[in-house]
């Protein structure tokens, strides 16, 4: 019994993995690298804090569609109406539209690190990324990316031991700096936004095929989403504590390993955004097929590849995104305060309804993201 168990965890494993990884895409990380060093490590208690808000608003998205065996998109179409659908969707699309050109800039500055001219490197992902949209059924992309998550794992953990812990993990203040830095960070959870859809559709389509029991699926669901959640602040929190050291402080061998996990991370986020991104409209409007899905991955990601690889103004780039993706809490509050509704709904959930504790628990968080949202935004303006 115990056998066939882990063979059920191993066909189950990947989708909430996959999406809280991607959450520590190059983006993250570069913004942990300037909140270490601005701040040293005194955020630190609030980067890893953050791992419990994460898991709460993902594991709603993977137990919805564990339960109803359909994507995000779907499940409010059909609960709902096809305009409240768009109207969760299409902000998350347009939203992450931008994420490319975080990603982009990202792989733009590692390539940098590892001596390599980033316009050679852009249009290699690029085409990567188009095979790997436009040949791979999900299940081969996911065994692709878990190597990626693997790689990303593994130059992490070499990049923890030539670093000692400096400063004091703990430190808070009202100035309007200290302000944004915390939206910034509580964005970077939230950011790429799709991820709630990628788990929601990618749990729905992996769990379906499984003949483990559903109480099985939710909890393997539920602790893949708090390892992935943990893991994903962990990467971060190392940005963090390599941001903080000095340019002479930083060897040669920390900066290529930095340098392939900015590259890795950014390829991770760009696949799993161009997909999730795809799906949640497509199921909005009933029309999500993989003809549809190449359709509008092009229309996404074409626009700001050019963008990336023809200006090559990555500074200035980055901070576009950084002030577009700032609206990211914003903009996920719609379809997480659906989430909330959906899977309190004994009709549609059965016996795996939130409580009414749970229930609170998870609109505070959605309170916390909208608040910190528009704290950045007023920061930023």
């Amino acid at each position: 019994m115990i056998v066939v168990k882990v063979k059920d965890g191993i066909r189950l494993f990947g989708p909430a993995w996959i999406a809280l990884l991607a959450n520590a895409d190059s983006a993250s990380i570069l913004g942990g690298l300037l909140t270490g060093d601005q701040y040293g490590t005194r955020l630190l208690w609030f980067i890893i804090l953050l791992s419990f808000p994460l898991y709460v608003i993902q594991e709603a998205a993977g137990r919805l569609g564990a339960v109803t065996e359909r994507g995000l998109g779907e499940v409010i179409r059909r609960e709902y109406a096809r305009k409240v659908a768009l109207m969760a969707t299409v902000p998350m699309f347009l939203v992450d539209s931008f994420t490319y050109l975080s990603e982009y800039v990202g792989i733009a500055v590692g390539a940098s690190m590892l001596s390599i001219n980033p316009t050679i490197i852009l249009p290699v992902v690029f085409v990567l990324h188009l095979v790997i949209i436009f040949t791979g059924e999900l299940e081969s992309t996911e065994r692709t990316l878990l190597v990626v998550t693997a790689l990303i794992l593994s130059v992490s953990l070499f990049l923890v031991f030539p670093l000692r812990y400096l400063g004091y993990p703990f430190y808070i203040s009202s100035s309007p700096k200290f302000l944004l830095f915390l939206a910034l960070n509580v964005g970077a959870v939230v950011t790429p936004p799709c991820m709630l859809i990628y788990q929601s559709t990618s749990t729905a389509l992996r769990y379906s095929k499984s003949k483990a029991p559903l109480r099985y699926r939710l909890k393997w669901n539920s602790r893949e989403t708090l390892i992935g959640s943990l893991a994903t602040e962990a990467v971060i929190a190392l940005a963090v504590i390599i941001g903080q050291r000095t340019p002479y402080e930083i060897t040669s061998s920390v900066n290529s390993f930095l340098g392939i996990l900015l590259i890795s991370s950014g390829f991770l986020a760009l696949v799993v955004v161009s997909l999730a991104s795809s799906w949640g409209v497509l199921e909005s409007l009933g029309a999500n097929n993989k003809s549809n899905v190449k359709k509008v991955y092009l229309l996404e990601s074409v626009p700001m590849f050019l963008a990336v690889f023809l200006v090559g103004d990555y500074l200035k780039l980055l901070n576009l995104a950084v002030a577009i993706l700032s609206v990211s809490p914003l903009v996920v509050t719609l379809p997480a305060v659906l989430i909330g509704i959906l899977v309190s709904r004994r009709e549609l959930m059965g016996e795996y309804t939130f409580s009414k504790g749970r229930m609170i628990v998870y609109f505070v968080v959605v309170a916390m993201f909208l608040i910190t949202g528009l704290l950045g935004v007023i920061e930023l303006s």
